[in-house]
Formats: C-alpha cells, structure tokens, sequence
C-alpha cells in the first residue's frame, strides 16, 4: 500500500466518523431547541405572530388585546339592557341580541387563540360556560314580553358567575394581572 492509499482510507475513515458523529448530535437537536426555548421563557409552538419565540408576557397582551374591548362593549350591552328592560322591549331586546353577538365573537377568538398546553382545559371551561350564557342570552332575547324576559336575569346572574369564574381561572394560569374589579 503507498503513502497515497493510506492518505485516502485514513480521509475515509475520518469522513465516515465524523458523518457518524453528526448524526448522533443532530438526533438531539429538537431537545436541545425545546431546551433552549424553555430556559427563554419560550411556549414553544406558539407562534401567532409567525415569532420562533412566543413568551408568556406576549401570550398575555395578546388576550388582553382581545378581552379587554370584548369586555367594555359587553359592559356597554349590559348596560343598554338594564336600561330598557322595564320600558322598551325591542331596546332590551336589541341590547341582548348585541351581548349574545359580542359573546359568540369572543367564544370564537378564544377557540383560536394559541393557549398553552397546560391552559387549554381551563380555556375550553371558560367557552363552554360563555357559550351556555350566550345560550341563555338568546333565549332570554326571544322573550316576547317584559316579565318573560325578567324571568331569565336570575338563571343569567347564575351563569355569568360561572363565566366570571372560570375567566379568573384562566387570567390566573395566562398569568394575566386581575382587572380593579376582580381584586
């Protein structure tokens, strides 16, 4: 064997190690990311705003940015309906059907929303119990007088506790600040 037959298995053999040895380091790539991510502070796989790193503070103002409007034109129909539900039907009606539009777009944008694995169950009882009260809320709004609508505001009180319930649960595990209200 000359001195070029050894250059060429000695080259070889060092390809075919070091081909192994890349092999065997990219099998723990996506560990080492996941890793990475985690020590970022990272959700990893949640990535709305097409970011390879979505933080918690991010997923935060995220739901806030839905929520928060969400909640004062809520406020706002709530209020249109007290205001009328004595004195004009088609007022207070008009009043529910716009709570029960604002619910279902907001069951909807949560539906959507990128919740972390751990958070998805809380989520899913929150929609589910909105879901219930938009339910209710449109019944209620298909009252075809002032007492038979009256008769629902005990079953909606009862409901929307439990809506209120479960949106502090889910403001606690998004780790999102309580608003005045809540305390």
């Amino acid at each position: 064997m000359s001195a070029g037959g050894v250059i060429l298995v000695a080259t070889s053999l060092l390809s075919a190690l070091l081909l192994i040895a890349a092999l065997i380091y990219s099998t723990g790539i996506g560990q080492r990311h996941l890793a990475a991510l985690a020590a970022a502070d990272c959700e990893p796989n949640l990535s709305p705003s097409g970011l390879q790193c979505t933080t918690v503070p991010m997923l935060t103002s995220e739901y806030l940015a839905i929520y928060t409007p969400t909640s004062q034109q809520l406020s706002t129909d709530v209020s249109a309906y007290t205001a009328h539900e004595r004195d004009n039907l088609a007022a207070a009606k008009a009043a529910l059907a716009a709570e029960v539009t604002c619910m279902r777009a907001f069951d909807t944008s949560m539906a959507n929303f990128p919740f972390p694995p751990t958070v998805v169950p809380t989520a899913k009882a929150m929609i589910g119990a909105d879901q219930a009260l938009a339910t209710l809320t449109a019944e209620q709004a298909g009252a075809s007088s002032f007492a038979r609508m009256r008769s629902f505001d005990h079953r909606i009180q009862v409901a929307t506790a439990a809506v209120k319930t479960e949106l502090k649960l889910l403001r606690k595990a998004l780790a999102v600040p309580p608003t005045p209200a809540e305390g």
